[in-house]
This record gives structure tokens, C-alpha cells and sequence, in this order.
């Protein structure tokens, strides 16, 4: 289908850079939470977005006519949607209670990787030389700030904590890549709203089904309520922007952009969390910010030009 007309320039690409902000606070906030487990933290976040967004959506239900159930060819793929993306959720913040959050979320961002590829075979989106150069460099960026010993220092091994955080980075990556692409498949004619009123929704009935069994409910401590609280607005403002950006921007340019996140979440992790990164991962850092630029600079000049 041909591409949508952008209210204004670069709207998709704000709102693929406000995404990445936004979630980034979401993973800080989840961060700060001790109380609770991951799965109840997902669980938590997924009921305070669904709250926010009920009364939005049914009254664009009844005022402006917008289906609550969405369009009847989308229903499925809102459905694959939903679990997908709750389920990379649930399994990132499993890599963030064992990970330091700038190599959480780092981890996350192998999803470039899947994203052409996923993007390729289902959108029949051919990446350019250009968004394969930025996706080497925002890789070797990656690589840079994880360390993996295999590369950096062989005689070093992995903790139990660190190889399952790892490994549930890698495998949320894979699930939010595909995501992306759903997401891009739904395009404009399902709301954004009722894209993340449904991953709220399923979310929450996945948090309520798996927690009592994988961690048992817990009463969250007052002074974490209000990261909760955070953690549910930052998150729904996060997928609203993801769910925009990616009705007028390719999934592997979407997926280029929000690795601002990383930088974001270095940031906190130096600043709130007062967790020193090395040298290798702030230069990991600036190769992913570096990209971040030139790829803004591209969209502006093919955008105006």
C-alpha cells in the first residue's frame, strides 16, 4: 500500500525518536522497582496503560465512530500483536532484573538484525545501502557495549544471572522485531489507540496467568508505587508513538531510530542508577548516536528534497 501523507515533515521520524525516549524512562522505571517481580511489573504496567486508554477509545467509539474491535481483516493480527508484543515485554524485563539496564536494553537492540530480515520476507521492505551501513554500525555499538567474552576476553565467563539475562535480551529482541512488523503491517487504517489497548489488555491476563505460578503476587512497597505508575505512562505513550512511527516509516528504520534508547538508558545508568559504564561501552554508545544522526540527516534531506 502506497504511503501515508505525514501531518507534518518528519512526523514519523518524532515520533520514532519520542518512542525510544519514552521507553527508555519505561525501563528505567522497572528498573527501580524491587518489590515486585518482572512479570507482576509487566502486569502492573499493562493495567495502568489499559485504564488510560479505555475511555479514549470508546469515546472515539461513539463520537467519531472508530471500532472498538478494530477492522475485521486486522482483528487477527492485532490478536498476534498483543501477544508478541507482551510477551517481549515479559521477557525484557526478565533481562533487566539480572542485566545492568544499559546492557538490558543494548541486548534489545539485536532486534535490528531481525527486523530487516523479518521486514524483508513480510513487508517486502529491501533495506538500502545506507540502512545497512547504520544497522553494521549500530551492531558493532551493540557488540561494544555487551563485551561478549567469546570476543573481548575468552578466559571470562558468564555468571548464571548474566547468561540467562543474555539470553532473555536475545529472545525479547526477536519478539519485538516481529512486533515492529506487525505493527507496520496493521498501518494506518487500525487506530494507534486500539493497537496498545489491546497489547494492554493482553498483557495483563499473560501477567495474571504467569505470575502466581512463576513468581507469586507480592504487595508492591508505597515507595515503588509510583514508579509503577510511571512505568504504566511512560509505557503507554512509548507503544502509542511506536504504533505512529511505524504508519509512515519503514520497520528498519523505526527500530534504527529508538536505539536512542541505549544512549537514554547510559545516561540514567550514570546519572540515577550511579552505575559507571566503561570506556568500551561509551564508545559503544556514540557509534549508535552517530548512526541515530546521519539516519535523521538522510530522512530530513530525502524529505525536503
Amino acid at each position: 500500500s502506497a504511503k501515508p501523507k505525514q501531518p507534518f515533515l518528519c512526523f514519523g521520524l518524532m515520533c520514532c525518536i519520542l518512542s525510544g525516549l519514552f521507553f527508555s524512562v519505561n525501563a528505567l522505571m522497572v528498573k527501580m522497582v524491587k518489590s515486585i517481580g518482572p512479570i507482576q511489573m509487566l502486569g502492573a504496567r499493562c493495567w495502568v496503560q489499559f485504564v488510560i486508554l479505555l475511555p479514549f477509545v470508546m469515546y472515539n467509539w461513539k463520537i467519531r465512530g472508530v471500532d472498538f474491535i478494530g477492522p475485521t481483516k486486522s482483528f487477527k493480527l492485532l490478536l498476534l500483536r498483543s501477544l508478541t508484543g507482551s510477551s517481549a515485554a515479559m521477557i525484557f524485563y526478565q533481562s533487566i532484573a539480572r542485566l545492568p539496564l544499559g546492557d538490558a536494553v543494548t541486548l534489545m537492540f539485536s532486534s535490528i538484525v531481525f527486523v530487516h530480515i523479518f521486514a524483508f520476507f513480510f513487508l517486502h521492505e529491501r533495506p538500502t545501502v545506507l540502512d545497512i551501513f547504520f544497522s553494521v554500525v549500530i551492531l558493532v555499538g551493540v557488540v561494544f557495549i555487551a563485551k561478549p567474552p567469546f570476543i573481548f576476553d575468552s578466559a571470562t565467563v558468564y555468571d548464571t544471572a548474566r547468561l540467562y539475562g543474555t539470553l532473555f535480551g536475545v529472545l525479547a529482541a526477536s519478539l519485538a522485531a516481529l512486533t515492529f512488523v506487525i505493527v507496520r503491517k496493521l498501518g494506518i487504517a487500525t487506530h494507534c489507540s486500539l493497537n496498545v489497548l489491546y497489547y494492554s489488555f493482553v498483557g495483563s491476563l499473560t501477567s495474571l496467568i504467569f505470575t502466581p505460578t512463576i513468581e507469586g503476587f507480592k504487595l508492591p512497597c508505597s515507595s515503588e508505587v509510583g514508579y509503577i505508575l510511571a512505568a504504566g505512562f511512560s509505557g503507554c505513550a512509548g507503544q502509542l508513538f511506536m504504533a505512529l512511527g511505524l504508519q509512515y516509516e519503514r520497520a528498519g528504520t523505526f527500530s534504527m531510530l529508538k536505539s536512542l534508547q541505549i544512549v537514554l538508558s547510559f545516561i540514567f545508568q550514570i546519572t540515577i542508577l550511579h552505575n559507571i559504564p566503561s570506556t568500551l561501552s561509551l564508545a559503544g554508545a556514540c557509534l549508535i548516536f552517530s548512526s541515530i544522526f546521519g539516519i535523521a540527516i538522510r530522512k530530513i534531506y530525502n524529505e525536503c528534497f
